[in-house]
């Protein structure tokens, strides 16, 4: 099952951010959105959750499908742990044992359960891809996501990444080319979409 997004164009006022945008994105595949700032991605993934509305355009294998995101912004509760805060929104059959776990592969154990305010910016990072990774998801949409995070860390998040998401659809933004070739995905520049 594909998702198909076709001639997708916004704009705001005066200012063109989606000019027709046709894209064909196959379950099971990683898909890395590199464009410059501005150039919509934030935009069409806003469209692709249902958080804005498109001008013009279709998005066909879209029903009945749950997604996942990572935001730009952690968009955590600062005051509960990182544990709280995935629990949240785990899927039914993850436990608070298994969610403990898997955080554990992400941070250090003592942050696991720290109110999330206490933490740096690269470990709230962390705690929002974690916590859209044990989500229940069809889609996976992630902008972004390495945004503060160090190399060795960004290495170790990629494998998880890949790991977790293994036989799913992923689309996600990212201005380096070594994120496109370490989780194997499909470049995608909305320049070269456009028509």
């Amino acid at each position: 099952m594909s998702l198909e997004i076709c001639n997708l164009r916004k704009s705001f006022g005066d200012l063109k951010v989606l000019k027709g945008i046709s894209l064909i994105l196959e379950e099971g595949k990683i898909y890395c959105l590199m464009s410059p700032s501005g150039s919509g991605k934030t935009t069409l993934f806003r469209i692709l959750l249902g958080l804005e509305q498109a001008d013009e355009g279709e998005i066909k294998g879209i029903q009945g499908k749950r997604f996942g995101a990572v935001f730009q912004e952690d968009r955590l509760c600062e005051a509960y742990s990182p544990l709280d805060n995935v629990m949240m929104t785990a899927d039914r059959c993850v436990t608070r044992k298994e969610a403990q776990r898997e955080l554990c592969r992400l941070l250090p154990k003592e942050s696991v359960t720290r109110p999330v305010y206490t933490l740096s910016g690269g470990m709230k990072r962390r705690t929002a891809i974690c916590r859209a990774l044990l989500a229940s998801w069809d889609i996976l949409i992630m902008d972004e996501p390495f945004t503060g995070l160090d190399d060795g860390t960004r290495q170790e998040v990629i494998h998880y990444i890949h790991e977790k998401t293994a036989g799913k659809l992923v689309l996600l933004s990212t201005h380096q080319m070594e994120d496109v070739e370490a989780l194997g995905a499909k470049l995608i520049t909305l320049q070269e979409s456009s028509q």
